[in-house]
């Protein structure tokens, strides 16, 4: 009798060790921080992270949404103490890696085949990707279809070059409208640069900024303003292509697919298309850029907190995260192809142009250390626009520069 007690109580021991709950203390605790967008991303954001603890009861997550976010986490980089995971912007991507603080996550990130190539070539240094990518966005042609109706011009179509652009251009440009918004922001001039085989470096590294291909698509860009066929938002009396183009005083402008929401809900009454950036005359492909953000995991988290750090990276990104992204039917869009259509549902197939942009788009990213080169680029559009400096000067001072930097660079120090 005594023998069967301490059975029973060996088994009543082993079925409460086995039926008892995570504690607080045996939780590994995980702190992820991104910076703040819509009210409806944060609330996905926190879905995303509740979702994941209950399918990981011991695991913990602290997230932290920041309005302040880069300032934040760069004091937190500077301190030492920083997050186990957290989202980086491409432009800052280049930087973080030189200086240590993400980890290597080649090993980690899972189903690699589905990440648009563009954006795996964004956050991969030497064949390495760091990070795993979030979301992202495209640049298309935006296009009015009642002015187009109006002037009788044909919308723009997947063959349209940059000679049908300026013939549009003019034809549509009438009393207060313009045909196209123009920004001088080499972030939308870039796509055309990119279009027109142009390269800021070649294959061995060496600056290539003044190329004639370079100058050619300066040329075509400015040169829409300074023909009196676009002009710029400023201008136009608006704070950004979206505006202009929503105030109908543009019939034509190059913006990513964020401008979907804004243009919806604040113009709801405008009728609008989406088509590919057009090519360079000539060229038998198209070229955009995208703008992206990945989740990345801190270079000194190691042991149990690495593993269930991948873990949540990879529920934010994983096939499943991407599809999550896109059934919420943001103004970004999943970074995996295989989630692409579960977004076009969502948002409409007239924004396909977005979508079809991704398989070549091109990560407008620039070295760590090029901080002069790009100022020297950005405010050389606007003298360019002014009429005060030409494509060509602008082109030859920034190859200089770019030029110097990379001599430098290349030196070794003594």
């Amino acid at each position: 009798m005594k023998k069967s007690w301490i059975v029973l109580a060996a088994l009543f021991v082993m079925v409460m060790s086995v039926a008892a709950p995570v504690t607080a203390q045996d939780k590994i605790v995980i702190r992820a921080w991104t910076g703040s967008s819509s009210p409806v991303e944060n609330d996905f954001k926190t879905a995303q992270v509740k979702a994941f603890m209950e399918a990981n009861p011991d695991i913990q997550v602290d997230l932290l949404v920041a309005p302040d976010y880069g300032t934040q986490l760069q004091t937190a980089f500077a301190s030492g103490d920083y997050p186990e995971v957290f989202t980086v912007g491409q432009f800052d991507f280049p930087t973080l890696v030189d200086s240590g603080v993400i980890a290597d996550g080649s090993e980690q990130i899972e189903a690699q085949d589905d990440i648009y190539p563009g954006l795996k070539e964004a956050f991969s240094v030497d064949g390495k990707l760091y990070c795993a990518p979030k979301d992202f966005s495209t640049l298309a042609l935006l296009y009015n279809k009642d002015l187009f109706d109006a002037a009788g011009v044909d919308y723009p179509t997947a063959d349209w070059t940059w000679d049908d652009m300026q013939a549009a251009a003019e034809k549509l440009t009438s009393g207060d409208v313009v045909g196209a918004s123009i920004a001088p922001d080499r972030n939308r001039w870039l796509a055309f640069f990119y279009g027109n085989d142009a390269q800021v470096f070649d294959a061995d590294g060496n600056p290539t900024f003044n190329s004639p291909e370079a100058v050619a698509s300066l040329d075509f860009y400015t040169g829409l303003v300074s023909s009196g066929f676009a002009k710029t938002p400023a201008d136009l009396n608006s704070g950004w292509n979206g505006e202009a183009f929503g105030q109908g005083k543009a019939a034509m402008t190059v913006e990513g697919n964020w401008a979907i929401g804004y243009l919806n809900e604040t113009f709801p009454n405008l009728k609008w298309g989406v088509a590919e950036v057009p090519k360079a005359p000539g060229a038998e492909a198209h070229s955009t850029l995208t703008f992206t953000e990945c989740w990345a995991v801190g270079a000194n988290v190691t042991g149990d907190k690495a593993e269930a750090a991948w873990k949540l990276v990879n529920f934010f990104t994983g096939v499943d995260g991407a599809k999550a992204v896109a059934e919420q039917g943001f103004g970004v869009m999943p970074a995996r192809p295989s989630a692409s259509q579960a977004w076009l549902d969502k948002v409409g197939a007239d924004y396909q142009a977005f979508v079809t942009g991704a398989d070549y788009a091109i990560a407008p990213i620039f070295p760590q250390g090029y901080a002069d080169f790009t100022k020297i680029v950005d405010d050389g559009m606007n003298e360019v626009l002014a009429g005060s400096t030409t494509p060509q000067e602008l082109l030859d001072e920034a190859q200089q520069t770019a030029q110097e930097i990379h001599d430098e660079m290349a030196t070794p120090s003594s």
